[in-house]
C-alpha cells in the first residue's frame, strides 16, 4: 500500500569528494532533506549554480556530522547550510545523494 505523506522528509549520508594535495578524501556527512514537489521544483531543470544552490537551500533541512577545524561538532543552521552549500564539492554531493533517494538511482551496472 502506498502511503502519501503531506510533508515527506528524509535522511541520507552524503559522501563528499573534498579536494585534497594529488586528488580527493572521502568525508561523510548526514543530511536531512525535504521532499519538493512544488512548481518551480523539477530538480531536472536546474542550470545554474544559483538555481542549485536555491533548490538545496529550500531541500535541505537538517545537517549532522559536521566539525569545525578542532574537531568540534557543528550544530545545524541556515548559516551552516549556507555555508556547506558554498563549496561546490559539497553542494554536488547534496544534489547527487538527493535525485538518488528521490529516484532511486544507482550508481554502476
Amino acid at each position: 500500500m502506498f502511503k502519501i505523506i503531506q510533508n515527506p522528509e528524509f535522511t541520507h549520508a552524503v559522501p563528499v569528494q573534498v579536494p585534497a594535495d594529488g586528488g580527493h578524501r572521502e568525508e561523510v556527512l548526514k543530511a536531512r532533506f525535504r521532499v519538493l514537489s512544488g512548481a518551480g521544483d523539477d530538480v531536472f531543470a536546474l542550470r545554474t549554480n544559483e538555481e542549485i544552490g536555491s533548490f538545496l537551500a529550500r531541500a535541505v533541512v537538517g545537517l549532522e556530522d559536521i566539525v569545525d577545524d578542532d574537531g568540534a561538532p557543528v550544530p545545524y543552521s541556515d548559516a551552516v547550510r549556507d555555508q556547506v552549500l558554498a563549496l561546490p564539492y559539497a553542494r554536488t554531493a547534496l544534489l547527487r545523494t538527493y535525485i538518488a533517494a528521490v529516484t532511486k538511482a544507482r550508481a554502476g551496472n
